[in-house]
């Protein structure tokens, strides 16, 4: 399929919007928020024993055999794939599950611009949201951009720079599509992500948080919705994990253990707690 290209504003062009989602068929939280103009940009990133079931009038990246739900690595080389499809544009990943909500402007201006600390974004908040994230991918020293986490307290500034991306990112491919094969996408079944963001900031490529547009997670804070991915998880294979993400970036991921040696509990999913030094490991990169 020919890829549809929405111009969000002058000379700044967003070239696609890829949604991985399995066994979610009819449970697309996040494209069915997005305005029209920007569900014309979603590629479905789909595993390939379901592509058939999937019916949204949309473009379709149908994924190697090999990646399914029987791999453990399923989320990491669904991700690399993605990134090797978008390293010549412009393009965010968006989780399937994802409500996108604006908080209030309070918290940096000292004057609030609605009545409660955040509300979901309308259809107009999510283009001028789209746009702010496009405008950014044009600054020399940002890559990525994304939203904040709902659960987490705002900042005192509209945005953070060079902090964790997480469920949400927006993209530009050509900045490190170079560097791609040299970063060590799939050495873990789960955080990913961790890997995907430190690997780029410690090889001098910026992120760019927005602290005013944020995310709520739904299968993260909604027991309705469960994660396939994440449901067949244990603590040994996280712990597991985490220990090669430690031992490739000593200096910036350190696991938490407590005084008789055990692991802190607490942190994503409740998998145990972690230290990530996000803004240290793009110093570093200096």
């Amino acid at each position: 399929m020919i890829s549809r290209e929405l111009v969000l504003s002058e000379n700044i062009h967003l070239q696609k919007i890829f949604i991985p989602t399995v066994k979610r068929i009819n449970k697309q939280i996040t494209y069915n928020q997005l305005p029209d103009e920007l569900k014309e940009k979603v590629c479905f990133v789909v595993q390939e024993w379901e592509r058939d079931q999937y019916k949204f009038d949309a473009e379709y990246l149908v994924l190697p055999e090999k990646i399914n739900l029987d791999n453990p690595k399923a989320i990491a080389e669904t991700r690399k794939v993605i990134y090797q499809t978008g390293k010549n544009m412009k393009y965010s990943v968006l989780d399937d599950d994802i409500i996108f909500a604006r908080r209030n402007r309070k918290y940096w201006t000292g004057v609030s611009n609605m009545k409660m600390s955040k509300r979901k974004c309308s259809r107009e908040d999510i283009l001028e949201m789209f746009d702010q994230f496009n405008t950014w991918l044009d600054e020399p020293d940002v890559s990525i951009c994304g939203c904040a986490i709902s659960k987490n307290p705002p900042s005192k500034t509209p945005f953070l720079k060079n902090g964790s991306v997480a469920s949400v990112f927006w993209i530009n491919g050509q900045d490190f599509a170079h560097e791609l094969e040299s970063m060590n996408l799939t050495a873990t079944g789960i955080a990913e992500d961790v890997i995907f963001i430190l690997s780029c900031l410690t090889r001098g490529y910026g992120t760019k948080i927005s602290q005013e547009f944020i995310i709520l997670n739904e299968s993260v804070d909604s027991k309705d919705i469960k994660s396939e991915i994440w449901e067949s998880k244990n603590y040994s294979e996280v712990q597991l994990d985490h220990q090669r993400i430690e031992a490739m970036f000593p200096d910036f991921f350190k696991i938490i253990y407590d005084d008789d040696g055990n692991r802190v509990p607490g942190g994503f999913r409740g998998f145990g707690k972690k230290r990530v030094e996000w803004s240290k490991a793009f110093k570093r990169s200096a």
